[in-house]
């Protein structure tokens, strides 16, 4: 640890244990990720609550960019003192395992709680003439190379797009774009036919008509938009990727501090209105203790460990 890192956790420490209050400024939290995101929505929704709990301000700062690498590391870096926090997802588990630099371990976090999962939403731009996960598997083989969009190395949305173009047996030449709101943004524009995205934010785009949505990628169709079928029932059995989001504070963050802001979160997610908006957005509300989602984070830092192995998935 350095002088300086070292200073900064002696002074939060010193303040916890003299009873200094906390918060005593506003927190930042780190999406990793473009506005309009699914992160960026989430990370939004949670702060607001955050903040209206905690009585100080959660000011939520977009960091996109190398996969959700470029925020991550401005957190793992940061003071440990419960000012700066990070919305993690799935992609800090995979990213280890499949990118030469990272710039962050797994160890440079303190966990704090789990927030929500989403399935992501199989979307075509209206002008694709395909209305099935089975039609469109057609017009992928009968064009191979087509360009597929997502919202960045290791996210959700790429291992949906690297699961489905596995399943399905096509070949397609993955985009990727830095974050799901300039995703959007691609489809929209025509640069890509097709996408995997997050439900949080991608479904009020279907429900306008912008585009179509075909399936959702996890084993059971979800409350938001029950006429959407799962992948698994469209043709490929046992297709089940789902995104998890959670937060994160630097390693060394005073434990009470860790404590306050998982019970604080907790209490957030536990809302009603808060329940409401997510599960509007197509997500499933969580919220855990912070040995609890430390473990989450362990098995699936493993479970994807070992994906990356057997496929051989690995990127400079």
């Amino acid at each position: 640890m350095g002088l300086r890192r070292a200073a900064f956790l002696l002074a939060a420490v010193c303040g916890v244990a003299l009873g200094q209050p906390y918060p005593a400024k506003p927190i930042s939290l780190v999406a990793p990720s473009t506005p309009g995101s699914a992160p960026d929505v989430l990370a939004r929704v949670v702060a607001q609550k955050l903040g209206q709990q905690l009585a100080s301000p959660v000011i939520v700062v977009n960091r996109p960019g190398a996969g959700t690498n470029i925020g991550t590391v401005s957190v793992a870096q940061a003071a440990p003192d419960g000012y700066t926090l990070l919305l993690g997802s799935i992609a800090n588990t995979l990213n280890p395992h499949i990118m030469a630099k990272v710039g962050y371990r797994i160890e440079d976090f303190a966990p704090i709680s789990s927030v929500a999962a989403a399935p992501d939403v199989l979307v075509v731009h209206p002008s694709v003439p395909a209305a099935s996960v089975a039609e469109l598997i057609a017009l992928l083989k009968a064009k191979p190379g087509t360009p597929a969009g997502h919202a960045g190395i290791g996210t959700t949305p790429h291992l949906s797009l690297e699961t489905f173009r596995r399943a399905a047996g096509v070949d397609v030449t993955p985009v990727p774009f830095k974050g799901g709101g300039e995703a959007q943004q691609g489809i929209l524009g025509g640069q890509v036919p097709f996408m995997f995205s997050t439900t949080i934010g991608i479904l009020p785009r279907v429900r306008s008509g912008q585009l179509r949505g075909l399936a959702v990628s996890s084993p059971r169709r979800i409350a938001a938009a029950p006429e959407l079928p799962t992948v698994a029932e469209s043709g490929l059995p046992g297709f089940d990727v789902v995104a998890w989001f959670g937060l994160f504070a630097p390693a060394g963050t005073p434990r009470p501090i860790v404590e306050r802001l998982s019970a604080e979160t907790r209490a957030a997610l536990a809302a009603a209105d808060v329940r409401k908006r997510l599960i509007d957005l197509g997500a499933e509300p969580l919220g855990s203790t912070p040995d609890e989602f430390g473990a989450y984070v362990q098995s699936e830092f493993q479970r994807w460990g070992r994906l990356a192995r057997e496929t051989g998935m690995r990127i400079q």
